[in-house]
Order: structure tokens, then sequence, then C-alpha cells
């Protein structure tokens, strides 16, 4: 992917276009807000990864402009670690997804691969992991041919699984996501829709439990 790195902090925009490059990207690194827009304006993207806190204009504001000329590159948002309402404003404006500072470059090039697969293709309207059918035109749910009696806010948090199997999600993540700021990110709320979905979903148990992580869909074992 062509990815514009957006991140005033010379030294680590070095060190992100050096991994990107090796992962066999093409990096560009832009400074400030002002010119990350003047770099998309002039050249399409594949993938932005975007600073808050830049110089002139930050991360938000540029995030802000971008959508609302719609731009519909990805944006894969850096925020300071435990800048919950920061994370909650990036994926308001339309960030795809986050990454708080300080960061390990293999969970960023690993973030930016996920990004890139999961919009390699126009999305799916039918999701399947192993037996199990999620037809999101229809908003319904089969496992093995048998119909399941979702709810709205469960079909939600089964299409976030389902669309990247095998993926980790951590509980705040998973809030963020499907409840966004009506439940203020109650991670116990996350334990209690995991168990009707495994309740209802049956076995053998597609939805698995990383301990101290989160958790993950994937076939059985």
């Amino acid at each position: 992917m062509r990815v514009l790195i957006a991140e005033d902090e010379i030294p680590l925009a070095r060190k992100i276009a050096s991994a990107l490059v090796e992962a066999g990207h093409d990096s560009v690194v832009s400074n400030d807000g002002e010119a990350a827009l003047s770099e998309v304006a002039n050249g399409a993207f594949d993938l932005i990864v975007l600073d808050v806190g830049l110089p002139r204009l930050d991360g938000f504001e540029v995030l802000r402009r971008l959508r609302s000329q719609h731009v519909p590159t990805r944006v894969l948002m850096l925020t300071a670690r435990g800048g919950v309402d920061d994370r909650i404003t990036g994926l308001q404006l339309g960030a795809d997804d986050y990454l708080p500072k300080p960061f390990a470059m293999q969970e960023l090039v690993a973030r930016v691969a996920a990004l890139g697969r999961r919009y390699a293709e126009e999305p799916a309207l039918t999701l399947q992991v192993a037996d199990l059918t999620l037809d999101l035109a229809n908003h319904q749910t089969f496992r093995d041919g048998r119909a399941i009696d979702l709810s709205t806010r469960e079909i939600m948090l089964l299409k976030v699984l389902m669309r990247e199997p095998g993926r980790v999600f951590t509980r705040t993540e998973l809030c963020e996501r499907v409840w966004e700021h009506s439940h203020e990110y109650d991670t116990k709320l996350v334990e209690v829709f995991i168990g009707r979905l495994r309740k209802k979903i049956g076995e053998p148990s597609l939805i698995h439990t990383v301990r101290y992580v989160g958790y993950t869909i994937r076939e059985p074992a």
C-alpha cells in the first residue's frame, strides 16, 4: 500500500516509514497537519497513519476535513496512552483504527496490514466462520442452517468479530466499535453480551476468550 505518515516526531516518523517500507509498503512522511492535507490533495494514498498531536492542524482537524471532503482513505490514528477521549473522538470522526503511544512497531505494521486486508475488497454481505453465517443485508444469523434470534446489538458485536476471524479484540475496543459513547465503555457489558452470543450460537464454541486480552472468533480446534 501507499501510506502517508503524518507524525511530527521526526525520529519516530522515520522509524515508522522504515518499518513499513521493510514490510513492502510505499511510505511518505509529513510533519504537520497542513502538509498532510496537501500530500493527500496531490496524490492518492491507501492509508494514513495520523498522529493526533500534529502542529498547525491537529490530527482531528485533518481527519474532519478529509471526511467532509469524502476522502475514503483508511486512517490509523496514533493517540496518547490512556487518552480514551481522543480515541472516541477519532472513531466518531471516521478513523478506521487507533493505536496508543508508545507502541511496538510490529503492532503498527500488523494493524496496517489488517486494514489493508479489511478493505482490499468490497465488504461482504454475508460473513461465515465454520458453520455460522451472518447475513448482513437481512440481519439474519444461522448455525448449520438453524436460524438464531439475535438482538441488534448482538448482531453488531458478532459482525465485528466475524469480519476479522482470528483477530483478538480487547474489551475496550469492542465497546468502542459496538456501543460507541452510549454506555461509557463499560467493559463488563461486553462480557454479558459475549455470554449471550455463546449461549445462542451453541456448541462447539466459536467465540474464544484470550486470557487477559479479550475475545476472538475462529473455527473449533
